[in-house]
């Protein structure tokens, strides 16, 4: 996830939090859970966290690479992010916060960009020439705050470099022409890299005066990250490079020519491997002209195509005419289909641009089918109101004889868009320019934007020394904090998908970080007004962002996912809390965190203010209990037959060659595994150095039904409606779209939904305890939701710009029936208030049934969430006369 700069931040929190605006929402219910609540109830599940956290010492790493604590215990991690000054709540804040946290089951809390800003909102002092003093309050707070998460059983996952700017003061020029948050080079320079190093001494070598430890000697430090969702083969794809200032790009030159030297010794054998292959023809490829360029409408985008002689001098020119904007900026675009593109040439594109107003488009190649994979990265054409001339080369990863290029983008604004003179052609090839050489080190590394002109084996070595050079850094910071500073904790690098794989081997585990629907912004990144999130339920797509997890595991390491969340407005949103819990369960993953709990010290707001935060998101929260048993407690088994999937380093490099660089963060999909198998078997991929192969149990190829080998969780599809069955011993659950179906949950549970508004709903059932009185189960049943003030931007429901409104969150209330085959017991019911304690007993919603009993909430659902208390009426009554 990219994050805002530093003005857009500020812009963006100030609107969140000011907001007070209203909409009309009778059919919904206000409820808001207490910020500070740690009260008795049957929602709280604390009792499933050991105190003080590391009672027994560090979290580490068995044989089979899976984390364990200082006991040899099992351990799993369910956890939160804090973000800026959401990491440093006032002492008398993070008592209560670190309490409610326990009580919902949240056992690790990742302290996250508390290194981008300044105090209050970050830990750098105010005022200082540069950023290397430490803010002595804002740490005062954090370290309470971290003695009291300690406390209360709650581990730290301590985030190293996140958003830190380098500025003059620190020794550095032209700061203001570094890539965001200096991705990229703080991958190779020196001074950068020198400063990472300093900030973890200063970070974690102090002593936390609460707990009397330093934080390298603190057990309850679980685990350490060294430079969140950064790589440096993704800043160059990126172009961040290209724009990075030369005397920054000097210690890259010289390693660049180190790599070099040693592959090819001489510079006669470096310039025959570069040796370009025959000219290209100069062909013209769009043979069709503008009459072959469709435009293509999708979702809600709309818009005209016309020809006319408006060109410039006259020449024949298209006019795009966007009448309506799409949900993504793509929704309208033009595309040239039917082309043969082979992977080995270079294609030059030239066309002439212009718009009604400064916009910016992409042009690219891509296949023109299933799965529609770009075939190079796309170039950004940046459009005025006067005719201008762009070319881009591409150079495709792969051969495809039915590729199109695209020009993209249009769908994000009201407007016009021209473009004529659009050619495509073969080209040349680049072999090693004259005047270089390896003896005078001075072979310039490889610039973005005149990449595709390379031969095929100067981009291999590129990539290849990218990687390389990669993991050299992730080696070095690894080993300076285990080896110089003492580091303790568990030690990860950056995310899959951001780094390259290889890269993170060297780190004790994996790492990554996902989002079903993440925000768009039509035209400016983290624009606090102009942004989209797409309501759609993860039922509704099988190729979903937890599917993308499931297929990123690494065999033999501890596996995390430290940021996950389906953001604000969706309201569907808190499917989210319990399908990743259940599926991390049952792939066997160490830990999960939800991005993110507060990016504020503002707890008490009671509300759904932004996109990520779930403190104040009520129906998130409510399943957070029951997402605690069935990670934490384990009622959801592990899966009984793995399935691994093969890959070979060098296969990595060659398919980094194929798609261009780009880095495809599911690499058992690269593997002959089944890509779906994660939702039936427990999978995970082996890296391998030379060829191998794994006998892997058949798994099922429906997309239309899928269970797991444990038959506890499984994905139905029946017509136009999707959803999830969570069918445990101890909770049980049903997520997705059913009119009317009635769900068998087993264990002779059975379940009947109501109409909801969206024919949609989370209903969760799960056993939180047993006593003299009986089994005690809590039913939490919801749906659409909002929040009191939101108003929508139109009837699409998928932007309220700024106006969040204040709270509290209005939830629908969904209506159920329960039938519960249970001989010989029976069953009271009570409505829970926002601490879960019980606010009534509702008896008319309870009938005797044929061999148990039913819950019958069909007419009048009463509440959001409920205790059941199922018991033996004759142990009762025995138990009174005693």
């Amino acid at each position: 996830m990219r994050r805002p700069n530093q003005i857009q931040l500020f812009f963006f929190l100030a609107c969140i939090l000011t907001i007070n605006l209203s909409i009309n929402a009778q059919e919904l219910t206000p409820f808001s859970l207490p910020w500070n609540d740690n009260t008795e109830s049957i929602t709280n599940v604390s009792h499933l966290l050991e105190k003080p956290a590391g009672k027994h010492g560090f979290i580490r790493v068995d044989e089979n690479g899976r984390m364990i604590d200082g006991a040899g215990k099992r351990i799993r991690l369910l956890g939160v992010n804090t973000s800026f000054s959401g990491s440093f709540p006032p002492k008398n804040v993070a008592e209560g916060v670190a309490a409610r946290l326990a009580k919902y089951g949240v056992n690790c809390v990742r302290i996250h960009h508390h290194d981008t800003l300044r105090a209050p909102s970050g830990v750098w002092e105010e005022g200082t020439p540069d950023k290397q003093k430490l803010d002595s309050e804002i740490i005062d707070r954090l370290d309470y705050f971290i003695s009291e998460l300690k406390k209360n059983g709650i581990y730290v996952n301590l985030n190293l470099k996140v958003g830190r700017e380098v500025i003059a003061g620190d020794g550095f020029e032209n700061t203001n022409e570094l890539p965001t948050y200096d991705k990229g080079p703080d991958h190779f320079n020196p001074r950068m890299i020198e400063l990472q190093k300093k900030f973890a001494n200063d970070y974690l070598g102090r002593t936390n005066p609460y707990t009397g430890l330093r934080y390298i000697d603190d057990p309850a430090v679980a685990l350490v990250e060294i430079n969140n969702e950064s790589g440096l083969l993704t800043a160059w794809r990126n172009n961040d490079l290209d724009e990075t200032p030369d005397a920054y790009m000097t210690s890259l030159q010289t390693d660049w020519n180190e790599f070099l030297k040693e592959k090819y010794s001489k510079t006669t054998v470096l310039r025959a491997a570069w040796q370009p292959p025959s000219a290209g023809s100069g062909k013209e490829l769009l043979t069709r002209g503008l009459n072959g360029w469709n435009l293509q409408q999708l979702e809600n985008g709309r818009g005209a195509k016309t020809i006319s002689n408006d060109g410039p001098d006259g020449e024949t020119a298209m006019k795009i005419e966007v009448t309506q904007v799409g949900d993504q900026s793509w929704h309208v675009q033009l595309i040239y289909a039917g082309l043969n593109l082979q992977q080995g040439k270079v294609y030059k594109a030239s066309l002439w641009m212009k718009a009604s107003r400064p916009r910016t488009v992409d042009i690219g190649i891509r296949q023109n089918h299933d799965p529609w994979q770009f075939l190079d990265s796309t170039m950004s054409a940046k459009l005025n109101r006067d005719w201008q001339q762009y070319e881009f080369l591409f150079s495709p990863g792969q051969d495809d004889s039915n590729a199109r290029m695209d020009i993209t983008g249009f769908g994000g604004e009201i407007g016009s868009i021209y473009a004529s003179n659009v050619s495509l052609t073969e080209s040349n090839f680049d072999g090693l320019p004259e005047g270089e050489s390896l003896e005078s080190g001075g072979i310039a590394w490889l610039r973005r934007d005149s990449f595709a002109r390379r031969t095929l084996q100067a981009k291999r070595d590129w990539y290849e020394f990218l990687v390389q050079r990669e993991t050299q850094y992730n080696q070095e910071m690894h080993d300076y904090l285990r080896n110089d500073l003492g580091v303790k904790s568990l030690i990860t690098g950056s995310q899959m998908g951001f780094s390259t794989l290889i890269s993170q081997l060297p780190h004790d585990y994996i790492d990554d970080h996902a989002y079903w629907k993440h925000p768009s912004f039509p035209n400016q990144a983290w624009d606090s007004i102009d942004w989209v999130v797409d309501n759609q339920s993860i039922v509704e797509n099988l190729d979903n962002s937890l599917l993308r997890m499931m297929q990123s595991r690494i065999e033999g390491r501890p596996y995390t996912v430290s940021e996950y969340n389906h953001p604000a407005p969706n309201y569907y949103a808190s499917e989210a809390i319990p399908l990743l819990a259940a599926y991390a369960a049952f792939q066997d993953w160490d830990g999960i965190f939800y991005y993110s709990y507060s990016h504020n010290t503002n707890y008490a707001a009671h509300s759904i203010n932004s996109f990520f935060d779930i403190a104040g998101h009520t129906p998130k929260m409510m399943c957070m209990p029951i997402a605690a048993n069935l990670l934490l407690r384990g009622d959801i088994s592990i899966g009984r037959e793995p399935v691994i999937g093969v890959l070979q380093k060098q296969d990595y490099l060659d398919r980094l060659l194929e798609r261009n660089g780009a880095l495809w963060d599911r690499p058992l999909v690269d593997t002959d595994v089944n890509p779906f198998a994660p939702y039936t078997r427990r999978t995970a991929v082996c890296v391998v150095d030379s060829p191998q192969t794994i006998d892997n149990p058949e798994t099922s190829t429906s997309t239309v039904l899928l269970e797991t080998d444990t038959g506890q969780l499984q994905f139905r599809k029946k017509g136009a409606n999707a959803y999830y069955q969570l069918m445990s011993e101890h909770t049980k659950g049903f997520i997705g779209f059913n009119p009317g179906r009635i769900i068998d949950l087993r264990d002779g549970v059975v379940l009947t939904v109501g109409d909801a508004q969206q024919n949609w709903a989370n209903i969760l059932l799960s056993k939180m305890r047993s006593d003299a009185q009986g089994e005690h189960w809590l039913l939490t049943a919801t749906g659409y939701s909002e929040n009191e003030g939101m108003v929508w931007k139109d009837e699409n429901k998928n932007s309220v710009g700024n106006q969040w409104g204040d709270g509290p969150p209005l939830v629908e209330t969904v209506p159920l029936r329960i039938e519960w085959k249970r001989p010989g017991v029976d069953v009271k019911l009570f409505s829970l208030d926002e601490r879960g304690q019980r606010a009534a007993e509702i008896k008319n919603a309870t009938e005797e049934i044929e061999g148990g009993f039913a819950i019958d909430l069909m007419d009048a659902p009463f509440a959001l969430w409920y205790e059941v208390v199922v018991f033996d009426p004759s142990a009762i009554r025995e138990s009174s006369l005693h």
